[in-house]
């Protein structure tokens, strides 16, 4: 099988060279400057989305992921427009005022315990700890930091969205609405840029790892690696790798021993980029655009499919959720049925509840001083 790195550099001259295996791992280990810092996504990187759909379906059905799928196609074009960024309507109001409100949080720690994660990240992420990851993302914090606490991290290492809480009479800890704290976009070039500072760090020592469109900010402003992106973030990112396995990325890491013989081992074989793209410039030609996409697509066809033959489906997935939190000392069912009782007037007037949520965002988001 043959490798592929292509290169386009600032004369706009596109340069593809093909490796066999050992040469391939060889050449990917000098194509990135090492960082001091990295940063790394988490939603669609190191987990694989379930907790999106388990959120709708647990809580009220499976129609709420056409409204969601509302609420991101409107937020693209408000993203666009730089109004909000993207993921907000979602993930800063219908989350927060809709669909969580007054349920308790452990719920949602419960579906983040539960969530499968993207293939590799547990080795990913042992791989990369020297390099001292900081993982941030906009799903809520009582999710995200059951994730990184699967993946062998903590949440010293997470910077993630909050939601505002209270105490109920029960003494049960519950999502009140609204929002602490929202993490994506301009938030995490924030972030980044306020660890920079604090540590005096240059722009060439840190480096962003992920994949999701709300990063799109970040991988135009600072050195980045895109793993499989949206057809967003490709005209932006440097540097993009096409595989199956977040494992894939670790020829650009390869810098130890152990990574080496991790990727020249019978296991690397499997996991091995098949396309590396690195581009001087932002704009790139629709030739390399079309290949990347054609990469994509091939991956995300391998995924699928190791995500589908995997030992735990998402079936047994909402199951085993929907047992354990039968088991918590609050009624589930009645939190479920408070759920769809809220949202179920809405199924009759969509338009109006995107308005409402739109709304919503825009004010929340005008008035939180972004």
């Amino acid at each position: 099988m043959e490798y592929s790195i292509v290169q386009y550099n600032k004369h706009h001259q596109i340069i593809i060279n093909e490796y066999n295996r050992k040469d391939f791992i060889a050449a990917c280990s000098e194509l990135l400057y090492r960082p001091k810092k990295l940063f790394v996504g988490l939603g669609d990187f190191l987990e694989i989305g379930d907790y999106n759909q388990l959120l709708d379906s647990i809580f009220y059905d499976e129609e709420s992921a056409i409204i969601e799928n509302f609420l991101d196609e409107i937020n693209r074009k408000l993203s666009e427009a730089g109004q909000i960024p993207f993921s907000f309507l979602k993930l800063a109001v219908y989350y927060p005022d809709y669909l969580l409100k007054d349920v308790p949080i452990q719920c949602a720690i419960t579906v983040g315990s539960k969530t499968r994660l993207f293939p590799g990240a547990v080795h990913f992420v042992n791989f990369i700890n020297s390099y001292n990851p900081m993982i941030l993302t906009a799903i809520p914090y009582e999710i995200a930091n059951e994730v990184v606490k699967r993946v062998g991290s903590d949440d010293d290492h997470l910077v993630s969205t909050e939601y505002k809480k209270i105490i109920s009479q029960k003494n049960i800890v519950l999502f009140a609405g609204d929002i602490e704290k929202f993490i994506s976009g301009e938030r995490k070039i924030i972030e980044i840029e306020k660890y920079m500072a604090l540590s005096n760090t240059k722009d060439e020592d840190v480096l962003y790892v992920g994949r999701g469109e709300s990063s799109v900010i970040t991988f135009s402003k600072i050195n980045s690696i895109a793993f499989n992106p949206s057809d967003s973030i490709i005209p932006h990112s440097r540097i993009t790798v096409y595989g199956s396995s977040l494992e894939s990325l670790l020829v650009l890491f390869n810098d130890s021993p152990e990574i080496n013989k991790f990727l020249l081992s019978e296991i690397g074989e499997h996991i091995l980029p098949s396309l590396i793209v690195l581009s001087d410039v932002k704009e790139k030609p629709a030739e390399i655009i079309e290949l990347e996409k054609q990469h994509r697509r091939l991956q995300a066809n391998i995924i699928g499919q190791r995500i589908e033959h995997d030992i735990e489906s998402y079936t047994t997935l909402k199951r085993d959720i929907e047992l354990s939190l039968s088991a918590y000392p609050f009624n589930f069912q009645a939190v479920k049925e408070m759920v769809k009782e809220r949202l179920e007037k809405f199924k009759i007037n969509p338009k109006e509840f995107i308005d409402e949520i739109c709304s919503i965002a825009q004010k929340r988001y005008q008035n939180w001083g972004m």
